[in-house]
């Protein structure tokens, strides 16, 4: 009887508060997160990739900041139900599928997503040159933020661009007067700058080429940083000059005499003006002492208006647009995957 009641006083006076954690008490953080593992990711790439019958058109690595680990940019085509031909990107990291766009349902009306993975980005506006791996590839970092990068288009032709990290994946605002469709290096400095110019109209009289650029600043591309500003008044310059195409080309030619082209080289001179930063009244006020012909009144009037849309800036916003091309900030932190379907 002594015996079994010592039992009892030593089981009943043992410490039941022992932790399988140790003198934690609690599971660490690592417990909640899988191990990196990007076979076991790209493996899901691949059966989803089979339900949706789609087809590897191209495969980009690359390499996260600090060690990391690895990131795979797929490109993927297939055919929805319309027997329209449709394409999807995924991108994986160790730590899981931090992208993922497209394909697009077949019956979704707003086909603005971009869900076709461009290899690389190359100075111009051929529609071939995104087609060719160059220095500016998808999958390294294109703006010197420390982060790989993946560009997108659309099936309109527009881009966007997109910071990869381990958990996930942050699109770039872009603060750009045009859609972004192309890139141009305006400075020559090895990093590419985003660009947009305005679409030739058919029967358009005036047509005049309104370009915009935006370089990456801080955590965006904006065309009010200083190497957008800087090409923006050469360009203007350049225009101001007697045979000067504002492409830093000087035509041995008089300047232009018929009024489309007078007001063509007037509505491009103000354009640059402004995205430069040169004061919108005195600007507007020299393109409205141009004289317009009746015949061009209604050409004219659309284009002043969009020129005049490009100095409404608010203090945080981009400016009013005729095509608006912008994206909104994201945390450089969160994720931002675009919708799958």
């Amino acid at each position: 009887m002594g015996v079994l009641l010592l039992s009892c006083t030593s089981s009943c006076t043992s410490d039941h508060q022992v932790s399988p954690w140790g003198a934690a008490r609690r599971p660490p953080l690592a417990a909640y997160i899988a191990p990196p593992d990007l076979d076991a990711q790209l493996r899901a790439i691949d059966l989803e990739a089979g339900e949706l019958g789609l087809e590897l058109q191209l495969e980009l690595r690359g390499a996260l900041p600090r060690g990391q680990g690895e990131v795979v940019l797929r490109g993927y085509a297939g055919t929805d139900a319309l027997g329209r031909r449709t394409s999807a990107v995924r991108v994986a990291t160790p730590r899981g599928v931090v992208m993922a766009a497209g394909p697009l349902d077949s019956g979704r009306v707003d086909r603005s997503q971009a869900t076709q993975l461009v290899p690389s980005l190359l100075p111009g506006e051929e529609p071939d040159a995104t087609e060719q791996l160059g220095v500016f590839r998808s999958g390294t970092d294109l703006n010197g933020d420390g982060a790989p990068d993946v560009v997108l288009r659309n099936e309109a032709g527009e881009l966007e661009v997109w910071a990869v990290l381990p958990f996930g994946a942050a699109r770039y605002a872009v603060e750009l007067a045009m859609r972004p469709r192309f890139a141009l290096d305006v400075d020559q400095d090895g990093t590419l700058e985003l660009a947009g110019r305005t679409r030739k109209r058919e029967g358009d009289p005036i047509a005049p080429e309104l370009l915009d650029v935006a370089g990456f600043e801080g955590d965006r591309y904006t065309h009010r940083g200083s190497a957008a500003r800087a090409f923006h008044a050469a360009r203007g310059v350049e225009l101001e000059r007697p045979g000067g195409d504002g492409a830093g080309l000087a035509r041995r030619q008089e300047p232009p005499q018929d009024d489309a082209a007078r007001l063509r080289r007037a509505l491009e001179q103000a354009w640059h003006a402004l995205l430069a930063g040169r004061p919108a009244k005195e600007t507007l006020a020299a393109l409205d002492r141009e004289p317009v012909p009746p015949a061009l009144q209604p050409a004219f009037s659309a284009h002043r208006a969009l020129v005049a849309s490009v100095a409404a800036v608010d203090p945080v916003g981009a400016p009013a647009r005729e095509e608006p091309g912008g994206a909104p900030t994201r945390p450089r932190g969160a994720s931002g995957t675009p919708d799958r379907r």
